[in-house]
């Protein structure tokens, strides 16, 4: 999760803005929104994967919603095709498609491990002395 976080959220805004870096001064409203979130969702990401390596509480809670984020720009994208690809449009959806997947079971894992870790966290706190 963290090298997806660090690595390859990071390069395929990259490979996107590198698609897009002829069409950029033709780009209205809608296509600079896009590129601030995903610039945005990229940055969260960093500062995300950083909490994770450092196990911080609530990191988990935090990566279920980053890949909320995540299923909310992919459908976004989708919606206006602004940001150019390298991807035939056929290929394109298969590719929303998968990040979409990907993203749904993303917030379910985590949501699931944020679950457990609050668990974990609340059950020395509820101990009583049976003395």
């Amino acid at each position: 999760m963290i090298v997806w976080l660090l690595a390859v959220e990071p390069v395929s805004l990259a490979l996107t803005l590198d698609h897009a870096l002829a069409r950029m001064p033709s780009f209205g409203v809608t296509g600079w929104t896009l590129v601030a979130m995903r610039i945005v969702l990229a940055g969260l990401g960093i500062t995300l994967a950083g909490r994770l390596r450092t196990r911080d509480g609530g990191a988990w809670r935090a990566v279920a919603l980053w890949s909320c984020g995540a299923i909310a720009v992919t459908l976004l994208q989708r919606l206006w095709p602004e940001l150019p690809t390298g991807l035939a449009p056929s290929e394109a959806r298969l590719a929303a498609v998968a990040a979409l997947v990907f993203s749904v079971m993303l917030a379910l894992v985590s949501a699931w491990l944020a679950r457990a870790d609050a668990a974990v966290d609340g059950d020395g706190a509820g101990t009583r002395d049976s003395s």
